[in-house]
């Protein structure tokens, strides 16, 4: 599997704890949020969206939490190491 440079680029900022998804709490939109605040461009969602897929990062859900972290996976921890 060959990651593009957009994809490396997410993997990075999922590994350094960047990343959190807001989960649409009383009606807003689920979308990504850096964990300093503010929302995450529209090629790094595509990336994300595109990783989640392929197992290289999770979103760990929290009961009750208005956001939660993407994290890095073992998959992705390896495609990240090689």
């Amino acid at each position: 599997m060959v990651l593009a440079e957009e994809e490396v680029r997410a993997l990075e900022d999922v590994r350094r704890g960047l990343l959190s998804v807001h989960n649409g709490f009383l009606g807003a939109t689920e979308c990504y949020l850096w964990s300093a605040g503010g929302r995450v461009p529209p090629w790094e969602c595509q990336a994300l969206d595109r990783l989640l897929r392929r197992g290289l990062a999770a979103v760990a859900r929290r009961r009750g939490a208005a956001d939660s972290p993407v994290v890095l996976t073992d998959l992705g921890a390896v495609r990240l190491a090689a």
